[in-house]
């Protein structure tokens, strides 16, 4: 019998571009993305019996985090503008810093090797809005995700199983499976091999959440990267129930055109209720 898993990557609040709750505002709004988070919740409430197993990622930072841009001062004394790129170069030369009290010297050489590696990788650092706040009503599931997970929970006597990311403030955290980079000493940021091994372990693994340019991409490539050769094969991205930050949106249909070159199969919400 053919087991199903399904993958919710980083469906919260933060990220839908209507916001869930009156008195809240998105910090990160992506558009498309509540109905994304809707057509998956009809997804699960249809479907969900041919699930055995549901994991759910939460993008999980605090307010003081090196990429947000909030904690960066530039030359002249005043806090950087979100979405900047941030260089070696530029901490370097002091056209950006850390806020006080997070600048020391230990830090700048620490954030000059972290960046220099980031380019060694042709990367750089983006300062983000302040987003996904632990405690916070940004940090939650979407609504309508979070409603199908507990009838999904009541129906099938399972239990979600959900992973926290991007807690360590000193490096980015976009894929599920290990930080950008890994900080010394801390095992959270280096490959999950666990979580590997459990998404893995199914013949057909369903990818879905926020977004296809970002947290989606790096996790799949992640899959793609250690989980051997037979992972391609397993993977299937609902590309109805994800979307991409403004201005990435040509990166993710190059994505999508590799996925399908490496056999990775690429479908919609709708397609997948018909074929079971």
């Amino acid at each position: 019998m053919k087991t199903t898993q399904l993958l919710i990557i980083d469906a919260q609040n933060d990220f839908c571009d209507l916001p869930t709750d009156n008195s809240y505002k998105p910090a990160l709004p992506i558009p498309g993305a509540h109905q994304d988070c809707l057509r998956l919740a009809q997804l699960i409430a249809a479907k969900g019996a041919c699930f055995s197993s549901i994991t759910a990622t939460l993008d999980s930072h605090h307010r003081i985090d090196l990429a947000h841009y909030c904690n960066w001062l530039d030359a002249d004394e005043q806090e950087v503008a979100p979405f900047s790129q941030i260089t070696a170069n530029d901490v370097m030369a002091g056209r950006f810093r850390l806020k006080q009290p997070l600048h020391s010297k230990a830090v700048k050489d620490y954030l000059i090797t972290y960046l220099q590696t980031l380019e060694a990788l042709q990367r750089t650092l983006t300062l983000w809005p302040i987003h996904c706040e632990i405690g916070t009503i940004g940090h939650n599931l979407h609504p309508a995700i979070s409603q199908a997970l507990r009838q999904w929970e009541t129906r099938t006597a399972k239990t979600i199983a959900f992973v926290h990311k991007g807690e360590n403030i000193w490096t980015e955290s976009y894929s599920a499976l290990k930080a950008v980079l890994p900080y010394p000493g801390d095992s959270g940021t280096e490959l999950n091999q666990a979580l590997l091994a459990q998404l893995l372990n199914c013949d057909e693994l369903l990818i879905a959440g926020q977004a296809s340019s970002h947290c989606v991409k790096e996790t799949v490539l992640d899959l793609l990267h250690y989980g051997g050769l037979n992972a391609a094969n397993k993977l299937v991205l609902l590309t109805d129930c994800m979307s991409a930050v403004p201005g990435y949106e040509n990166q993710v249909q190059q994505f999508y055109s590799d996925l399908n070159q490496h056999g990775v199969r690429l479908t919609t919400s709708a397609m997948l209720t018909e074929s079971y």
